[in-house]
C-alpha cells in the first residue's frame, strides 16, 4: 500500500463574465447577491481519506457522487493517507494470541489490506470484506456547490481549528475558485475574525495573480496545474488543477 497525494480538480465552473454579459444583453442587471446564487462549481476530489469524505458529505446543500467501496477491486497498491502527526518510524505494541509485536502505521494499513484480500480470496463477499477497511483508506468524490454554499464551506473548513486534511483540501479549493471567479470569491468573511484566515487569503491572492497569465494561455479542455505548495504550507501533499474552458 502506498501514501496518497490528494488531488483537487475544479472540473466545471460558471463563466461569470459570459453569464453577466448574456444577462445584460437581455436587459437583466445582476447584483453581487445574484452572482452568489446563480452559479455552480464542480470539484473532482481524488485521494481523500474516508475520514475526510465523511466530513465533506455533511454539507447537505450540495450534490455528491462518491466512489463505491462495494465493488471497487481491492489491491495492495490501493492508497491510504497517513496523518503527518504520526512519525513514519513510530511503532506501537500489539498482542495477537499471546504473541507480542510492534507495528508502525504502514504495517497496520498493510495488515488490514491483507486481511480484506484474504477474506475475498476465501469467498467472502467484497461488500462484507470491506468492513475491515480503515478510515485512512482513500476514495474519490465529486462535489458540486453554489458559490454561496462554497463560501460557507470555506468559512468552516479553512478555519485554523478545522481538521487538517479537510482544511488542506478547502484551501486548495478556495485557490482554484479564486483563480476562475475572483469577482465572486474575494476575501472570506472569516478573515474578519481570524488573522490565520486573513493571512492565507492574502497568500492565495498573491499566488493566483502570479499564475493567472499562465492559466489564460492554457488550451481549452486542458488541466492547468495551480501551484499552491509550498505557499500555503499544507500538512499533506495536495495538487490543484483547473480545467480550462
Amino acid at each position: 500500500m502506498n501514501h496518497t497525494t490528494s488531488k483537487v480538480i475544479l472540473f466545471s465552473f460558471t463563466d461569470y463574465p459570459r453569464l453577466v454579459s448574456n444577462l445584460e444583453a437581455q436587459g437583466v442587471k445582476t447584483s453581487q447577491d445574484d452572482l452568489l446564487r446563480h452559479g455552480s462549481f464542480t470539484f473532482d476530489l481524488q485521494g481523500v481519506s474516508r475520514a475526510a469524505s465523511h466530513q465533506i458529505v455533511r454539507h447537505r446543500i450540495a450534490s455528491f457522487s462518491q466512489q463505491s467501496q462495494r465493488y471497487v477491486k481491492i489491491t495492495r497498491s490501493y492508497g491510504y493517507l497517513k496523518p503527518s502527526g504520526i512519525p513514519e518510524d513510530l511503532k506501537v505494541p500489539v498482542e495477537i494470541h499471546g504473541q507480542k509485536m510492534e507495528l508502525n502505521f504502514a504495517d497496520v494499513m498493510d495488515l488490514t489490506r491483507q486481511a480484506e484480500e484474504g477474506l475475498v480470496a476465501k469467498g467472502i463477499k467484497a461488500e462484507d470484506s470491506r468492513y475491515l477497511r480503515p478510515n485512512a483508506a482513500t476514495t474519490n468524490i465529486v462535489m458540486s456547490m453554489s458559490p454561496r454554499q462554497l463560501i460557507h464551506f470555506f468559512n468552516l473548513r479553512c478555519a485554523p481549528d478545522a481538521q487538517w486534511e479537510i482544511r488542506d483540501l478547502a484551501w486548495s479549493m478556495y485557490a482554484t475558485v479564486s483563480l476562475v471567479a475572483p469577482q465572486v470569491f474575494g476575501p472570506l468573511p472569516a478573515a474578519d475574525e481570524s488573522d490565520y484566515v486573513k493571512k492565507r487569503v492574502e497568500i492565495v491572492g498573491d499566488l493566483v495573480r502570479k499564475q493567472a497569465g499562465s492559466f489564460e494561455k492554457t488550451a481549452s479542455g486542458e488541466l492547468f496545474h495551480l501551484e499552491v505548495s509550498p505557499y500555503l504550507d499544507l500538512l499533506h501533499p495536495v495538487e490543484s488543477f483547473v480545467r480550462k474552458y
